[in-house]
Parts: C-alpha cells; structure tokens; sequence
C-alpha cells in the first residue's frame, strides 16, 4: 500500500528515531490491524530493539489506496497496546 506522512508523522519519525526501513516493514508485514468506523487504522507492529521487545504503533486514514499516516509511536509497553 501507498502512503503519505503528515508534517506531524515525519517531526514523529525524526524525534523518536524511527527508521523508514522499519516503518516500511511495519506497513509489508503487520502483526496486527485495527480500524474504526472513521476509516482509520491502527497498524501495530512488534519488533526487537536492543534485546527488548517493542511495539510500533502507526496511526493513519485509509484515503483510496493510500494511507495517510497521522502518527507514529514506539513503545515498550507491549503487553499494554498489543
């Protein structure tokens, strides 16, 4: 799928040091997805860093084919959003 950061996703990505690589693998291969009856999605995405489990949460609207990413979280809080 296609997508598009906001200004407020790429200052996100910049602050939190979120790879486009690892974004990328977030949106090719999921862990899971959840949508809302606005048309939003929350793709969540485990992964390891430095030995510990984390949990990338990108937050976006479903325009067509495109995603639009409002948002990007990294967390270690896995037991808690996933």
């Amino acid at each position: 799928m296609d997508y598009l950061l906001t200004t407020h996703a790429e200052k996100r990505l910049a602050e939190r040091s979120i790879q486009r690589k690892l974004l990328d693998e977030a949106l090719r291969e999921p862990t899971k997805i959840s949508y809302d009856a606005a048309n939003r999605a929350l793709i969540k995405k485990l992964y390891r860093k430095h030995r510990q489990e984390r949990l990338l949460l990108i937050v976006g609207e479903i325009m067509g084919s495109t995603l639009k990413i409002i948002t990007v979280i990294d967390t270690s809080k896995v037991k808690k959003y996933l």
